[in-house]
């Protein structure tokens, strides 16, 4: 069953739950439930709000990952459901007679990629504009299949912002992204990281904030399952950084006990580049083979962990 990282699956038509894992165990997709749709439309649910919500209503669906070592909600591939695709968001909105003002934003955003020599099948749209729940608040979530892809996006980014094409976030942009992801880090750390990634810019009046999924050939060698085995914060250096903007954010580093840093949570996504030194807060996890790795970010929030540069 083809199920990527970024994907929806849609259940009754009423209950939304992301793909959080390109891994899949006893025949379940990894997922988590972000919108349930109700009488007055479709609300996004925090993470506590969403594991209630399946413990009441889809008990069945609570799932103990052996992979990562963390409940999720596992959804068996024989439970009726419909696959919700990203690159399937790009090919409607291009052949909308009508968009309205963040469509607008995100077809403008799609033809200069097209411009540049991106082909519309490495790209995809997530989230509130693929789900239809978007306003004149969204933001446009942008999905690029392909590490080379992903890196080419994020330098004709570099380049629009430089003559003139998109526009780089001002500070009520920043100041409401950094709202929003609610990090344990400050604003002005938080802010110095971002600007240097161009993985986010203004199309038109909307905020783009684009993610990398690698193929299945890119992909990093794994050795989970994995368990946790207590809380650290730790000091190092990057040794490797190729894997900093995959899904999760892998960071190989010169530490004794630890051998590379990971991390699900978008904030820390390039966060870092080989030769920097850093300071990493998150739960050790042992995997199968014996080696070790810090995890940062085990719940949405991350609450208490990070990763930030300090030379």
């Amino acid at each position: 069953m083809l199920i990527r990282p970024k994907d929806y699956i849609v259940i009754d038509d009423q209950y939304f739950f992301a793909v959080v894992s390109e891994y899949q165990e006893d025949e379940r997709a990894l997922t988590w439930l972000r919108y349930v749709k109700n009488e007055r439309g479709m609300k996004k649910l925090a993470t506590e709000e969403a594991g209630n919500l399946v413990q009441e209503v889809f008990p069945e669906l609570i799932f103990h990952s052996q992979y990562a070592d963390i409940e999720l909600h596992g959804i068996p591939y024989s439970l009726k459901h419909v696959a919700l695709r990203p690159e399937d968001t790009v090919t409607n909105l291009l052949q909308n007679n009508s968009p309205d003002n963040i469509q607008q934003d995100a077809i403008h955003f799609i033809k200069l990629l097209n411009n540049a020599g991106i082909d519309n099948k490495c790209l995809g749209i997530t989230g509130s504009l693929m789900l239809n729940t978007h306003n004149e608040t969204s933001d446009i979530d942008m999905v690029i299949y392909g590490r080379d892809n992903f890196y080419n996006v994020r330098a004709i980014i570099k380049s629009s912002i430089k003559n003139g094409k998109l526009q780089s976030l001002d500070d009520a942009y920043w100041q409401d992204a950094y709202q929003r992801r609610d990090c344990s880090i400050s604003f002005e750390e938080y802010q110095w990281h971002e600007s240097r990634k161009f993985n986010k810019c203004i199309s038109g009046i909307t905020k783009v904030d684009i993610s990398m999924i690698p193929t299945a050939e890119e992909r990093a060698n794994e050795s989970g399952p994995f368990k946790k085995c207590g809380h650290e914060k730790l000091e190092t250096h990057v040794l490797d950084d190729t894997y900093s903007y995959d899904f999760p954010a892998r960071y190989i580093i010169e530490h004794e006990q630890i051998s590379e840093i990971v991390s699900y949570t978008a904030t820390y996504t390039g966060q870092a580049e080989k030769g920097e030194t850093i300071e990493a807060a998150g739960y050790v996890e042992q995997g199968s083979d014996g080696t070790k790795r810090l995890l940062v970010g085990s719940s949405r929030e991350a609450d208490g962990e990070y990763i930030k540069v300090i030379n």
